[in-house]
């Protein structure tokens, strides 16, 4: 397959896009909070698709994941399927066509970056929306897709604590906590990043000011992590999913904090 333009891509693979601005509720905060159009893509999640783009998953993050909220949430209890199945094409173009995807991707953020900038927005990118590749060592034509956009801000969270170790300047990532990865998440911290945590608390409820001695903010206010600051807990409210009997399961693991309950007891 070779890559000539994005509607030609679109008709050669059957995908109505590969990723696209302002396409979930928390993203369109990135526009009203911070000014950002955020391009960003969902893949498919673990290994749903043969092909396993989160290598430190764990059974209850899998469980919850947001491939399974909002619309493509919908999409599975209609029996359609028809997002899944699309995240998961994407995910074999990835590893199948890596050269078509690259190329589609390149031609997808000039095109949103025009569009930012003609509307008066920053531009920024989340590759990974369901996934957590390490893109610093996906190479295209010998470079990575940091080096090809050396002027945009590119940002995503991530479980794997290696990717925290030279990573890329315009790149910012936050540590995703998952009750598990505590000693990781602490020694981050101390080096002044930040780390995601999920709370069981209400749409209406606040958040816990503080956890296991850092200071909690508010990270359902805007997606766009970068300017939140360092050293500091990005704490999120539990997101419902539909099948209610897993995200009980999910509610009583650790991977979800109780605010009155922070070491699981």
């Amino acid at each position: 397959m070779n890559f000539t333009t994005i509607g030609k891509a679109t008709k050669e693979t059957k995908l109505s896009y590969l990723g696209g601005i302002n396409i979930s509720a928390k993203i369109i905060k990135n526009m009203k909070v911070s000014d950002n159009y955020t391009y960003l893509i969902y893949l498919a999640p673990a290994n749903q698709s043969g092909y396993n783009v989160c290598s430190h998953s764990t059974p209850e993050c899998r469980l919850g994941c947001l491939s399974t909220s909002g619309r493509a949430g919908m999409d599975i209890t209609c029996g359609a399927n028809i997002i899944k199945n699309a995240r998961i094409a994407k995910t074999k173009l990835f590893f199948e066509q890596p050269t078509f995807f690259m190329d589609w991707l390149i031609a997808d953020l000039i095109k949103f970056e025009k569009k930012a900038i003609k509307d008066g927005f920053a531009f920024s990118v989340r590759l990974n929306g369901t996934s957590d590749i390490d893109w610093a060592n996906v190479l295209h034509n010998g470079k990575n897709i940091f080096d090809t956009f050396p002027h945009v801000t590119f940002y995503d969270y991530s479980k794997r604590f290696e990717k925290f170790i030279d990573t890329p300047k315009n790149y910012h990532l936050t540590y995703s906590y998952t009750g598990r990865n505590w000693d990781n998440a602490n020694v981050l911290l101390q080096q002044g990043k930040n780390v995601a945590v999920v709370f069981n608390v209400g749409k209406k409820e606040e958040l816990p000011a503080t956890f296991r001695g850092y200071e909690v903010i508010n990270g359902d206010l805007t997606d766009y992590r970068v300017t939140d600051g360092s050293g500091v807990i990005v704490g999120l409210r539990f997101k419902h999913i539909q099948n209610k009997e897993v995200e009980k399961r999910i509610i009583n693991s650790c991977f979800v904090v109780q605010p009155n309950d922070i070491d699981c007891k």
